[in-house]
């Protein structure tokens, strides 16, 4: 295996344990050390990869966030409020679906808030939301539908016993309920 491999192998692995750790003990509970002891590596290892914990909230949710970015330029291409909604519910469940062990770091969740870089991505995502959704000035019961239907971190926590396929309809029928589509 070359260096570079091993290297970015190593960052998937801290990865992992870190998205395992925050989802069982949560973001603030969990510190480098936890992670590095987890692996059975140094603290300087995941150091090397991540210089703080923040960063490695950063990369756990850089994926999500670009997958919503591009969910909204195709939804945006849609015609029709109901098959745009329609649209952006089946992307934005299946992708909390398949991220459901980070689920409960959702939107409102004071560890996520903190981070300034995450924050603004978030806020720019759910007024592009808000607009394909609604128009220009959403009312703020269609804004407060909208952060409602969108952290969902709560309802996974409570359906935990649901399989996948399961949780996707669940949470396909929740948010379409209260985006009134």
């Amino acid at each position: 295996m070359t260096r570079a491999a091993q290297a970015e192998r190593t960052r998937a692995h801290i990865l992992v344990t870190a998205r395992r750790l925050f989802a069982s003990h949560g973001y603030d509970a969990t510190s480098l050390q936890t992670i590095a002891d987890e692996m059975d590596v140094t603290k300087a290892n995941v150091y090397y990869y991540f210089r703080t914990k923040s960063a490695i909230l950063e990369a756990l949710l850089d994926n999500s966030i670009t997958f919503f970015q591009q969910l909204l330029d195709e939804t945006a291409r849609i015609k029709g409020k109901r098959a745009r909604t329609e649209h952006l519910v089946a992307g934005f469940v299946d992708q909390v679906v398949a991220n459901r062990a980070l689920s409960p770091l959702g939107q409102t969740d004071p560890s996520v808030r903190r981070n300034e870089r995450i924050n603004a991505g978030l806020d720019e995502l759910a007024h592009k939301a808000m607009r394909l959704l609604y128009g220009d000035e959403p009312t703020d019961d269609q804004k407060a539908a909208w952060f409602l239907a969108s952290d969902v971190g709560p309802v996974i926590a409570g359906l935990r016993h649901l399989t996948d396929d399961e949780l996707r309809e669940v949470l396909r029928r929740l948010c379409l309920r209260v985006l009134k589509v």
